[in-house]
């Protein structure tokens, strides 16, 4: 990790959003445009690491929702029943071009992991971390054991087992 990355925290109106920029379009203008107002809505909670150097400044960001899948989605298990299946969604995770290849990805989606968990055994109950990867990173997500789902290519999963192994959490 580098050594100007800071903690991660909640996205606030402090958060200088507007000189972000990880190379993505869609993920620059999320983050700019609409991140703020769907913590509003309650449809998503951003979180951002911030720079040691500058507490405003953003590194890197992912967004979490609730989501829910259908029980045959899910290939590993048969599950009981035909209701959907909790899921926390990944919606988004980006990092400034500046601090691309430091870790912040890896350091971004361990925190995201760890929160996941950490929500899942003890507040709302998910039974996996889902996310709909652009195809540039799905590279990314298969490295730390993301599974292709049946129904997309880019639509991939992690088992909440499979994160409690990782022991982030301990």
């Amino acid at each position: 990790m580098h050594e100007r990355v800071g903690r991660i925290e909640t996205l606030h109106d402090k958060h200088n959003r507007q000189a972000f920029d990880c190379g993505t379009e869609s993920l620059n203008r999320y983050l700019k445009e609409q991140a703020a107002q769907d913590m509003k809505r309650q449809i998503g909670v951003t979180h951002v690491a911030v720079s040691v150097d500058d507490p405003s400044s953003l590194v890197g960001y992912y967004t979490l929702a609730m989501a829910s899948v259908s029980p045959g989605t899910l290939p590993e298990k048969r599950w009981p029943g035909q209701m959907p299946l909790p899921v926390v969604l990944l919606g988004r995770l980006a990092v400034d071009l500046i601090y691309k290849g430091c870790g912040v990805g890896e350091y971004l989606l361990m925190d995201a992991l760890a929160r996941s968990e950490r929500v899942a055994h003890s507040e709302v109950g998910a039974v996996a971390v889902v996310v709909d990867a652009l195809p540039a990173a799905v590279g990314f997500y298969r490295k730390y054991g993301f599974q292709r789902l049946p129904d997309d290519d880019l639509h991939l999963y992690l088992p909440m087992s499979a994160i409690h192994k990782l022991g982030l959490n301990d």
